[in-house]
């Protein structure tokens, strides 16, 4: 699997596993990961930089990690949900 998780998977080290499963059958949650990992190298770069922009481009992007790890976060709960059907009474 090549798929860009490790960004996840660190955050998520106790869920590595159900990362990889997810985004073996999930587009979505791939690009999902996917952009969590891009936010939080511009939130890098921004923490970095001398630019005039600087604070208020780091504190959007801090903004955004952390918007995009709630949705991973919600995405792995709901994966990890066991749903259990009950059957009628006889």
């Amino acid at each position: 699997m090549d798929y860009d998780t490790r960004f996840a998977k660190r955050i998520f080290p106790a869920r590595a596993k159900t990362i990889d499963s997810l985004a073996a059958r999930d587009d979505n949650f791939r690009e999902l990961c996917a952009d969590f990992s891009i936010a939080d190298e511009l939130r890098r770069k921004w923490e970095t930089s001398s630019a005039a922009e600087r604070n208020e481009r780091h504190a959007e992007c801090l903004e955004l990690v952390e918007t995009l790890r709630n949705e991973i976060e919600a995405a792995l709960e709901s994966a990890s949900m066991i749903v259990i059907k009950l059957l009628p009474r006889r």
